[in-house]
């Protein structure tokens, strides 16, 4: 059964790479080579096990992580299949997070994918173990050792073959195990048989033997004397070098596949049961779960996990120790894609899942407290932002529920209200990101959107000082209105707010009626004079004023206040500050003099730089309004290899030339509207 298996006997494996290398594929090809399913399907055909969400078969891409199980000699090998398209960074790192290991799928040319590089770094970074499947090899043009070529050009560690192909392109059949010294071919139905080892291939089965020798040697110090003095391993003696030295991080194995075909799928299998890590668990503590991925099918919202401790059973009343509360485990099944296999209990090790968790979401652990929580998943901030409106009247209310809940799935989708813009703003990781996000709230929710750039919150201020009479006297028979107020205008320091200060000595305004006249300044400048946006760093000091002993009331000297500070601001010389972000920017050494010429292009300034195996972390300081669109432009600059982060800095005075725009836009729409 699927779920008999002592943690040494379980591989948690994430599939990486370039987006259209194949890993769906790969994935549907271990899953049928295993029989762990009936039919290979396939990801352009919107047949494949792994993507069955309408988005991903639309797109013929993964945007979630797809999570399945394949059982072969003796081991249950977790399968986790994860995007390769830039967007949808944050379904990779919670890969990593539950897998012990990783598969790094490349395609068959002598071309390095960015994808590829992206996901060596994911790697170098967790200090995942890693092999290397070259995929496709059956295509046109393929070129395995192009690709070899290729990767240990650029990358570390430095990959070398552990399998070789027989065949190339459409002749493509079959594989040399260099560990084991055996030839495969396999037939059409994908059944594999063994053969001798080509005589034209002996040589250079010799040659990349010999390497492979010399790698397991120098992962072990016993091993290496022994190669040494003999100037051989034995076959075990390999397959511990090897082991060790992908465990240590100083090994990356490449071995050879074509999954549409089945070929090398089975070795891969067998390589992964071989040489990948045993997850880290412990079977007798007590349980202990943590909960990696979010998503949702059928049947609601499903949490996937991974037991790091004890034994998870159905029906299982178990503590949230992240966020509080507890949750009834219902129904516990292994997933296989959007099939759910049925499970009495799962143990440390394994990964499974459960429907309609009620406070759980990703990054949460279940269990026991002993030992508190585990640490959470470090997602990337957001990168692109837009405000988003219902297309229908009413659906307010649904938008914002909507959203809400793909948010619990997708913790890499941020939602919020704006309340100094008064807009819904959503933020992903990229514009393909919320482009789906979108049709998900379409067809789940049943609310269609538009989008807009959001607005920037500037802030209005004055630079100079200025005295201004607000004046507010009807008196035309009746009750009348009569308020009189004369303030002095001034700026303040960046960041004091508002001051007030009450100069009048005497009656020339009553006590009571003075606050009346703060709350019409206050009103009146959180509204905005000249663009809309609320006044900042102003001291108002009110000196003098009139009224009436009759018709003078808090209305009066409230529209007093407003009018007068209206009047004072325009005289004081307005201008506008805008929000400044301080942002790191990780880019290749290749790209850092694109990348400052791209953010002085925005008014920024350079803070400084730090080298980074390979990349710089740029640090620099840009109005917010300028960085709008920077995680599409970073993309093309770098070709997907740049990320950034970045944080709200402080507001600075915004050139007069820039301001005077907003300022005419907001005073024509102002108009229109009146």
């Amino acid at each position: 059964m699927a779920t008999d298996y002592a943690p040494d006997k379980i591989r948690n494996v994430v599939l990486l790479g370039h987006s259209h290398d194949g890993k769906t594929m790969l994935a549907e090809a271990m899953l049928f080579a295993s029989g762990s399913i009936a039919r290979m399907g396939s990801p352009d055909q919107s047949t494949a096990t792994m993507d069955f969400e309408p988005e991903e078969q639309k797109r013929r891409i993964s945007i979630n992580l797809g999570v399945g199980f394949a059982e072969h000699n003796g081991h249950k090998i977790n399968i986790l299949d994860a995007p390769g398209f830039f967007d949808f960074s944050g379904q990779v790192i919670s890969g990593l997070r539950a897998a012990e290991g990783a598969v790094v799928v490349v395609g068959p040319s002598a071309q390095l994918a960015v994808g590829t590089e992206i996901a060596w770094e994911h790697c170098n970074r967790t200090g995942k173990p890693r092999i290397v499947v070259v995929n496709k090899l059956d295509k046109e043009n393929s070129d395995f050792y192009g690709a070899v070529a290729a990767m240990r050009q650029t990358l570390t560690p430095r990959p070398f073959p552990l399998h070789l192909p027989i065949g190339a392109e459409h002749e493509f059949r079959g594989i040399v195990d260099l560990l084991h010294l055996k030839a495969f071919v396999t037939a059409e139905d994908g059944k594999g048989s063994e053969v001798p080892i080509p005589e034209d291939m002996k040589q250079r089965v010799d040659e990349y033997r010999g390497q492979l020798i010399e790698a397991a040697a120098e992962s072990d110090d016993s091993l290496l004397e022994k190669y040494l003095d003999a100037g051989t391993l034995s076959e075990d003696e390999i397959q511990r070098g090897l082991r060790q030295g992908i465990l240590d991080g100083k090994v990356a194995p490449v071995v050879c596949c074509s999954a549409t075909k089945l070929l090398g799928v089975r070795t891969l299998l067998s390589t992964i049961a071989e040489l990948m890590p045993a997850p880290d668990a412990e079977p007798d503590k007590p349980v202990k779960a943590f909960v990696f991925s979010t998503g949702g099918d059928q049947f609601g919202r499903v949490s996937y996990f991974k037991v790091v401790a004890g034994t998870v059973k159905a029906d299982a009343h178990l503590p949230n120790i992240s966020r509080g509360g507890e949750e009834r485990l219902a129904q516990i099944f292994l997933p296989r894609g959007k099939e759910h296999v049925a499970a009495t209990e799962v143990h440390a090790g394994d990964i499974a899942a459960a429907t309609k968790l009620t406070h759980t979401l990703t990054g949460d652990t279940l269990g026991l407290k002993d030992g508190g929580p585990l640490p959470p998943i470090d997602l990337p901030g957001p990168a692109y932002t837009l405000a988003i409106t219902p297309k229908a009247r009413g659906d307010e209310e649904k938008i914002s529920s909507g959203l809400a809940r793909l948010s619990e799935e997708d913790p890499t989708l941020h939602v919020e209200r704006n309340e100094e813009t008064k807009q819904l703003v959503i933020a992903g990781q990229g514009d393909v990101h919320l482009d789906v996000t979108l049709e998900k709230l379409k067809r789940k929710y049943g609310v269609e959107a538009t989008t807009a750039v959001p607005r920037v919150p500037y802030r209005e201020t004055v630079h100079g000082q200025a005295r201004a009479e607000g004046r507010h006297v009807k008196q035309s028979g009746g009750h009348g209105q009569y308020g009189i107020c004369v303030i002095e205008v001034a700026p303040t320091a960046r960041g004091e707010g508002f001051m007030w200060e009450d100069k009048i000595f005497g009656g020339s305004i009553p006590q009571n009626f003075r606050p009346s006249v703060q709350k019409g300044i206050v009103d009146t400048m959180s509204k905005g004079v000249v663009a809309g946006y609320p006044m900042v760093d102003v001291k108002v000091t009110l000196v003098d004023g009139k009224y009436h002993t009759v018709d003078s009331n808090d209305m009066a000297f409230q529209i007093a206040g407003s009018l007068a500070i209206r009047k004072g601001a325009l005289d004081a010389g307005p201008v506008l500050l805008e929000p400044l972000v301080e942002a790191t920017i990780h880019v290749p050494e290749r790209n850092l003099g694109d990348i400052m010429s791209d953010v002085n292009g925005r008014r920024g300034k350079i803070l400084g730089t730090e080298p980074t195996d390979g990349y710089q972390d740029v640090k620099v300081l840009v109005p917010e309004s300028e960085m709008l669109r920077f995680a599409l432009d970073l993309r093309s600059i770098t070709q997907g290899r740049g990320t950034f982060s970045m944080k709200f800095s402080h507001y600075e005075e915004m050139p007069a030339h820039l301001a005077k725009v907003i300022i005419e836009e907001f005073q024509k729409q102002h108009e229109a509207a009146s």
